[in-house]
């Protein structure tokens, strides 16, 4: 059937540094296939107007905002309502994917007197480009990002752990950072602004468009950064029988 797949090669190696301490490298490809589309029979790329708009002067955008965003359309008002649905493989219109490549790194050690050292690095991103589909469909064929590639969104995770002999007191610490959410920054523009550079009023009475000013993979939140601490003292009664104490920060 016409369905999402998805394949994935990985590979590892392991190298065995002392007897207990390890090393993984894995590297990891997947890719999608099988995109629907709707598409509308009735319309082409002729059918739609270009325009654009002037993003407002703001410090939270890029260069404090005032920039021309440009690859916007509009449908011509003579073909609003006008719709001749038909679903099909966006492969027939043109080349669209979806991949994804990431890498992750890790170490294990195990050492003496309960002493455990682990930690890793995981990092991948994100690349979409439906650029060809857009221009040959009948639908919205803006250009404006048809093809997104993301940062490496980096995951850091740092375990360790260590017992005291003499005290019979356990230590151990968690770190993790993690990359912030993505950010958006989406304006309703209003007919006003559009009509200047469209040349005439947004069709279908509308009074404003919506439009991301910023291009999605470009920024992000910050980071999350973590870090837990425990200290464990056990406690024993007779051969069998013990008690934990734990404090956590």
């Amino acid at each position: 059937g016409n369905r999402m797949f998805n394949w994935e090669f990985s590979t590892s190696v392991q190298h065995e540094l002392m007897p207990r301490v390890g090393i993984d490298v894995g590297y990891f490809r997947r890719w999608f296939g099988n995109f629907m589309l709707t598409d509308n029979l009735a319309t082409t790329a002729a059918d739609y107007d270009p325009f654009s708009v002037v993003a407002p002067s703001d410090p939270r955008l890029p260069g404090g905002g005032g920039y021309v965003i440009e690859g916007l359309y509009d449908l011509n008002p003579a073909k609003v309502g006008v719709v001749d649905s038909y679903q099909t493989l966006s492969r027939k219109l043109g080349k669209e994917i979806e991949h994804w490549n990431g890498m992750d790194f890790t170490v294990d050690a195990r050492l003496p007197n309960g002493t455990v050292l682990q930690g890793g690095i995981s990092t991948g991103r994100t690349t979409t480009d439906d650029c060809e589909v857009r221009a040959n469909s009948g639908n919205n064929p803006s250009p404006l990002y048809c093809r997104v590639q993301t940062a490496f969104l980096t995951q850091v995770k740092i375990l360790g752990t260590y017992r005291v002999p003499r005290v019979d007191v356990q230590l151990a610490a968690t770190f993790q950072s993690t990359p912030g959410p993505p950010i958006s920054a989406t304006r309703p523009f209003t007919n006003a602004e559009v009509a200047p550079s469209l040349g005439r009023n947004l069709s279908g009475g509308r009074s404003n468009v919506s439009v991301n000013m910023v291009a999605p993979g470009t920024l992000y939140g910050e980071r999350s950064n973590q870090l837990d601490l425990r200290l464990s003292k056990m406690f024993r009664f007779g051969p069998t029988n013990r008690a934990g104490l734990n404090l956590d920060i």
